[in-house]
């Protein structure tokens, strides 16, 4: 008897998980078969972090720190502060596709089938019928938390796609009152190495349901002690990024990314609606979970309620309930990190959806629990996303600005028809090339002025690379010109604090460079061929950091590998 139910056990899982395929699969079909590409406001930024890694992995020239094949081989911080191992995941991505449109068709493909995956896993670990839990994993590939890489190539989509594994550990401290050290540091330190903010969230996430566990817990101490061990395992396996950035953020002054003096616009009841209308359908979801949840008040477990009013927190936070207009006056640098309140939505989806699983038991006389009701959401939803991408692809196709223009962004091509070619090359850089945007997210501030730092990136880095010769040795960025006699030369790269800089084979010292309010460097050029090396000098404990965060992240796999094989093992005895 034993036996037959493992097999049942295990036909179901891998049907369940075929059809999470199949759908992410049906979702890539009208951008296939349309030929296009959807180029979002973020879509350059991201390219180019993805062709600096691929470059270095294909030629094995290894930079951690500078850029020196992306963005403008100018020498520029960028990775290094955002998802560094990630980005060379993603690195391998482009490297295996034939061109951008391959890597678009290829990186939309995995994001719906690790956010389909990764729903499906936590439902199924809240004891949620299998079913029901692959109709709402692919419900969650159509909402905007997934749709946001595949439309604006906005990364914390990423971060989103990974959300659900990371709230599996919530289900030990609810139903068990511990903490599992593990799961607990591995899930933020994964989510940390993928999209720094979308940990932060997490954390926020975690806070509350730490408490109540803590509040009901008859081992206060070993509740804590686990904690600390949690975050031990997590400051392990992201040292790497923090030792870093303490580096760079102490020894200089860095641009912070975008800030947005209007936060009020971007949340879900602002010009951002369509987080929240993304499938149009969604709303009525939100409103099925609250008013259900509302309803069954009494009856529902504690647990649930506090899922509940976690859920109803973030979808607050995300609104213009709160009072964004002003808090995005008020110029504190904690408040500017969110950028954007939609980014609270993610979260605030995840918990919606799941909720709405745990509530279902509790409205099983309510007539909405029918599965035609799920079947016709998901038509509808899955519908709705590939009539969107076949409109994108016909507006890519017809259109003479397939491409959108927008400020700071510079064209170096006469016609769209040459740039839309450009990105079906085998040569990526082409692109890279002829479109480039100018976005000085972390290039060092020196003086402080009203200039716009935007258009100084543009005028001292884009519009000056045609000045002088790049090429990359030993992971070492070189620059060549010919100088017609001894004077200042404004060069296209950026100096940091640890940047080192050897010209004609002379070490140059800080007194024998001038630079520019963003760190653009000017060398005095001698007569004829002029030859600057560009390097990094990271200080000596980030190496050691970086070799255990690898170290760490080896074993980690390798210990879950043997874990599992064990498993395996145990269940082949038993047969």
């Amino acid at each position: 008897g034993h036996l037959v139910k493992k097999t049942v056990l295990f036909k179901p899982t891998v049907l369940q998980l075929l059809v999470i395929f199949c759908v992410s699969m049906l979702l890539l079909l009208p951008q296939l078969f349309g030929r296009g590409l959807i180029l979002g406001s973020d879509a350059v930024f991201h390219f180019n972090r993805f062709y600096e890694t691929s470059q270095q992995i294909k030629e094995g020239n290894y930079q951690y720190f500078l850029s020196i094949y992306g963005f403008q081989q100018s020498g520029r911080i960028v990775n290094a502060l955002y998802g560094p191992f990630f980005a060379y995941f993603q690195g391998l991505l482009v490297l295996i596709s034939r061109s951008w449109f391959q890597y678009q068709l290829l990186s939309n493909g995995l994001l719906y089938l690790l956010a389909g995956t990764s729903m499906y896993t936590l439902l199924r670990k809240l004891k949620v019928s299998g079913w029901l839990s692959v109709g709402m994993g692919i419900l969650f590939m159509t909402t905007y938390s997934i749709q946001y890489w595949v439309e604006r190539q906005g990364f914390s989509a990423w971060g989103a796609a990974i959300l659900p594994f990371c709230f599996i550990p919530l289900i030990d401290m609810t139903r068990f009152q511990r903490i599992r050290p593990f799961a607990v540091g591995v899930s933020v330190a994964a989510l940390f190495q993928i999209h720094v903010f979308s940990s932060i969230l997490l954390v926020l996430i975690y806070i509350p349901f730490f408490l109540r566990t803590f509040l009901k817990s008859q081992g206060k101490k070993r509740l804590l002690l686990h904690l600390f061990a949690a975050i031990g395992i997590f400051l392990l396996l992201t040292a790497n990024i923090w030792l870093a950035m303490l580096d760079l953020y102490q020894s200089n002054q860095l641009l912070p990314p975008f800030v947005n003096h209007h936060m009020e616009r971007n949340t879900i009841t602002g010009t951002s609606s369509y987080w929240w209308t993304s499938p149009y359908l969604f709303p009525l979801v939100c409103g099925l979970f609250f008013a259900g949840a509302l309803k069954k008040w009494q009856e529902i477990p504690n647990g649930l309620k506090l899922l509940t009013v976690v859920a109803g927190i973030f979808f607050l936070l995300s609104s213009n309930y709160l009072p964004w207009q002003w808090l995005s006056s008020l110029e504190n640098p904690l408040i500017e990190l969110i950028q954007f309140p939609f980014r609270f939505f993610v979260p605030a989806t995840v918990l919606i959806l799941a909720g709405l699983c745990l509530l279902r038991p509790y409205l099983a006389d309510s007539r909405l629990n029918r599965p035609i009701w799920l079947i016709l959401l998901l038509v509808v939803s899955v519908g709705q996303i590939m009539f969107q991408t076949s409109t994108k692809m016909s507006e890519w196709q017809s259109s003479d600005s397939a491409v959108k223009i927008r400020n700071h962004s510079y064209l170096f091509v006469s016609d769209q028809q040459t740039l839309k070619e450009a990105y079906f090359s085998p040569d990526k850089a082409k692109a890279l090339v002829l479109f480039q945007r100018s976005t000085p997210d972390y290039v060092p501030i020196y003086r402080d002025t009203k200039e716009n730092k935007y258009d100084a990136y543009g005028e001292q880095i884009i519009k000056q690379n045609t000045t002088v010769q790049k090429a990359v040795v030993n992971g070492q960025l070189i620059l060549r010109w010919q100088g017609e006699d001894s004077s200042w030369k404004a060069l296209p790269v950026i100096n940091y604090q640890r940047t080192t800089l050897q010209l004609n084979g002379q070490p140059l010292k800080r007194s024998d460079i001038k630079v520019s309010t963003i760190g653009a460097v000017t060398v005095k050029q001698q007569t004829g061929l002029n030859e600057l090396i560009v390097d990094y000098d990271a200080p000596w404990y980030f190496d050691w950091g970086l070799w255990l965060t690898m170290a760490a992240w080896v074993l980690l796999a390798l210990g879950f590998l043997w874990k599992k094989r064990q498993l395996f093992a145990a269940v082949r005895r038993q047969k």
